[in-house]
């Protein structure tokens, strides 16, 4: 689909993922809002899609979801965990319908299977026709039943990385709570310093020096990130990981400008 833009909001950003069950609502509500100016002023398609957080990390964690069924207990940890991704999405479509746009939920578990915790199937004419009508999709990190293990934990960046290979994307666009990536952990390090560009000579490098995230995260943290976008990259999508705690940085990056953050490219 020609010129369609995917957009992250990190879970860090939208919840407290020091707090179980705890969202981030004034920033919820900015974003939501420079979303919607940047749809005002530029015709602009988007898929948002978004982490967990603090809301269903705890009962991943607690039931071991990303393991698959293990136990007799796993099939509530299923429950239970889908439960609370869908009720953050919730929290951000409202938001969104709330600011003037069409907003609708996606949710990936209706429609998807994974295999081996990579999503092997997912049934996406919805999906097309709601682009189509000019709507806002809005998806998140979910848990699969998956042919493997019984089910499995999908990030949103795997549910990016399909969509962009269905959609031939060429932009995403990947919203947290830091500037970038960094050469070490800015939350620990005063010293750190931000890495402008990711590419094929220098993201080796880069790599041994990622970590994970603040907060329970069972999806992997910034290295995760950066090695799903870097899968894409080589099939011709250029990502930008921004920080969305700046205020405008988000709606300034849909409507085209880059070197916000730092930039994973061949």
């Amino acid at each position: 689909m020609k010129d369609l833009t995917l957009v992250k909001l990190g879970g860090s950003l939208i919840t407290d993922k020091t707090k179980p069950f705890t969202p981030r609502l004034d920033v919820i509500k900015r974003l939501a809002k420079e979303i919607h100016e940047a749809r005002e002023e530029k015709k602009i398609k988007i898929i948002i899609g978004h982490g967990g957080g603090s809301f269903p990390h705890k009962p991943a964690k607690d039931y071991r979801t990303d393991l698959g069924i293990i136990d007799k207990e796993s099939y509530k940890g299923i429950s239970t965990v889908q439960d609370a991704a869908s009720n953050l999405n919730r929290i951000i479509v409202k938001s969104l319908i709330e600011i003037g746009e069409n907003a609708i939920s996606i949710q990936p578990s209706a429609a998807s299977i994974s295999e081996g915790g990579i999503i092997k199937y997912w049934y996406l004419d919805p999906l097309e026709n709601i682009l189509k009508y000019n709507m806002l999709p809005v998806i998140y990190g979910d848990v699969l039943i998956d042919t493997r293990k019984g089910c499995s934990i999908i990030s949103t960046e795997e549910i990016l990385n399909y969509l962009s290979r269905r959609f031939k994307v060429k932009r995403i666009i990947l919203a947290g709570i830091v500037d970038g990536v960094f050469d070490k952990d800015p939350m620990k390090y005063s010293g750190a310093k931000l890495i402008p560009e990711i590419n094929s000579k220098n993201y080796l490098d880069i790599r041994k020096s990622l970590g994970g995230s603040v907060g329970i995260d069972v999806t992997g943290g910034m290295l995760h990130k950066v090695d799903k976008m870097f899968e894409l990259v080589k099939e011709g999508v250029e990502a930008e990981i921004i920080n969305g705690e700046k205020e405008g940085y988000l709606k300034r990056a849909l409507l085209g400008e880059k070197g916000l953050g730092t930039i994973i490219k061949l």
